[in-house]
């Protein structure tokens, strides 16, 4: 069997986007050869071939540009250097890499809509490119902060082990902001969430809470003012106190 940078399942989702033609070179190769050896995407490739002309230059968008390393790299003055990331830099390759899965897909679900025999092309055409535009906006605004929070004077990263599993959080006062990143967070369980508190002296303020897998989220509260940060897991929904005991702890 082939052996693939991406998973079977991110795989399939490019069917649709390989119909039209809006793959780019590496992502087509990949595909073709587990085109190959996978039925499922031969029998939708071959549904999709009908429909497809005339769509290919009205569906190859590419995701938003990613935060590029060079951002660290002025910060600190030099070029990051071959081998694992750790710190920021692996913090904007988790988050560039995320952001392209999320712009994939969306193309990929915008393709097969219009594939799916009964769908009018001028409905489409308008359909899409308004959820285009408002999905580039707000990746354009999320960029935009990341790219603030990362290039701030005072940045820093601190790495917590929430249940066996690293997680990161970014922090600058002088931006009053601060960003948890992690990847395959575990489940917290059923009806239960994680969920975030900025400590003021002895004082929990809750914060954001959130489900367990890919995680990317900013904090709410005054993160200025607060002298760390604590991870709990609470009832859906959150809590107004926290649960003990902590999950974990960071210092600002």
């Amino acid at each position: 069997m082939n052996q693939h940078s991406q998973n079977a399942g991110d795989l399939h989702e490019l069917a649709p986007l390989y119909a039209v033609d809006a793959l780019e070179p590496a992502e087509r190769e990949e595909f073709e050869q587990h085109l190959a050896d996978c039925p499922r995407c031969q029998a939708e490739v071959a549904e999709y071939a009908e429909v497809t002309a005339g769509l290919a230059a009205e569906t190859a968008q590419t995701p938003p540009p990613a935060l590029r390393s060079s951002v660290l790299s002025s910060i600190h003055g030099t070029q990051p250097l071959p081998g694992p990331r750790t710190g920021p830099a692996a913090v904007v390759v988790s988050l560039d890499e995320r952001r392209r899965r999320r712009g994939r897909r969306l193309l990929a679900a915008a393709a097969a809509a219009v594939l799916l025999p009964g769908i009018g092309l001028a409905g489409w055409n308008l359909g899409v490119q308004s959820e285009q535009r408002e999905q580039e906006q707000q990746a354009a605004q999320e960029q935009d902060r990341e790219t603030r929070l990362l290039a701030a004077p005072d940045v820093a990263t601190q790495r917590v082990d929430v249940n066996g599993q690293p997680a990161t959080l970014v922090v600058s006062r002088e931006e009053d902001a601060a960003l948890f990143v992690a990847d395959t967070l575990p489940d917290p369980g059923e009806g239960r969430e994680y969920q975030l508190w900025l400590l003021e002296g002895e004082t929990p303020i809750p914060d954001t809470h959130f489900s367990g897998g890919d995680v990317s989220v900013w904090l709410s509260g005054d993160v200025a003012k607060a002298g760390a940060v604590a991870l709990t897991v609470e009832p859906a929904g959150g809590s107004a106190t926290p649960t003990f005991p902590l999950v974990a702890v960071a210092e600002i």
